[in-house]
């Protein structure tokens, strides 16, 4: 299996880095999610390669793709998603989005119902994302929010010291234990400079949201702090606006303290999402919210539902 690294240049000179794996098979584009790339899919390359012609592409604001702050809303992300497919891709393809770009996949799947034939919603945040919606939710405390006071503060250079002295999550730990990690951080990136993060108390897995971090434009989440990434589009209707069969692979709900959503949406936006889709099925999957990274295998699978058509109760 070779992985191809190309650049498809957009109209207005918006240029989209993407991986491509050649197969005569059906087409699919992986849209990954906020602070990721397209590696962020290492794990199930393999197995796609076998399956479908993958595109993973680096979403504008990531990875090597164009970094411009004005085109960081849905509505223009998504229009160049689009043309990605027409005039790139050129025929119908499944396409499978994460968080973020869930949402761009349900915008893609609603303007181009003749070239989307499946779709994968993996754990969007639907109807808990907007500022008057995320308040009291993780991505807002440990993300948007930090990221937009990183951005307005001068005395800290290097982020992910300023991310672990600042952190929501691992603030619950305590201050002394958040003074020490981020010092070892800095010692260790001063080191091992342009190299992935690693400390000695602190799992793989717990900075795995933050491995590609250095190649992501932290106004694309100002966009989200502000508002600004839904100007011009409509939760519900990109949703309703879904016609093709949809399998939405959701991870579990769950809450941390003080009722914080640790999720990417209450039960009660995924049922709201589920009301406003046609043609989907849900799966709850126990896992984090990077479930293609955590739970391969049920990536994998709910793929398998989308292709052969399969009920959620086939699903193990």
């Amino acid at each position: 299996m070779e992985l191809l690294e190309k650049d498809y240049i957009c109209e207005g000179q918006v240029n989209i880095h993407y991986i491509e794996i050649k197969n005569q098979r059906p087409a699919l584009l992986l849209i990954h999610g906020q602070c990721m790339c397209s590696k962020d899919y290492e794990s199930v390359f393999q197995e796609l390669g076998e399956r479908y012609h993958v595109y993973a592409v680096d979403c504008p604001g990531h990875g090597k793709s164009e970094k411009r702050a004005e085109i960081y809303t849905c509505h223009r992300l998504g229009e160049l998603l689009c043309e990605f497919i027409q005039k790139n891709i050129g025929a119908p393809c499944v396409v499978s989005g994460h968080s973020s770009g869930g949402i761009l996949a349900a915008y893609i799947a609603g303007k181009l119902p003749e070239m989307v034939s499946g779709l994968l919603l993996e754990d969007p945040p639907f109807f808990n994302v907007e500022p008057e919606e995320m308040q009291n939710t993780f991505v807002y405390k440990d993300g948007f929010q930090l990221y937009h006071h990183y951005l307005n503060q001068t005395e800290e250079k290097e982020f992910m010291v300023y991310y672990l002295k600042n952190s929501y999550i691992f603030g619950l730990f305590g201050k002394k234990f958040q003074e020490k990690i981020a010092e070892e951080a800095r010692q260790y990136l001063h080191t091992h400079p342009g190299e992935e993060l690693h400390l000695e108390k602190i799992k793989e897995a717990s900075l795995h949201g933050y491995k590609y971090i250095y190649d992501f434009d932290f106004l694309f989440s100002e966009s989200f702090y502000t508002g600004s990434w839904f100007e011009g589009v409509n939760q519900e209707k990109i949703l309703q606006d879904i016609g093709c069969p949809t399998v939405y692979l959701k991870a579990k709900t769950k809450y941390g303290p003080k009722k914080v959503l640790w999720a990417a949406n209450t039960k009660e936006s995924s049922d709201r999402m589920m009301k406003l889709m046609t043609n989907a099925e849900r799966v709850v999957v126990r896992s984090g919210h990077d479930i293609h990274y955590e739970k391969p295998e049920k990536f994998i699978k709910a793929l398998d539902l989308l292709e052969n058509n399969r009920q959620c109760s086939d699903f193990i």
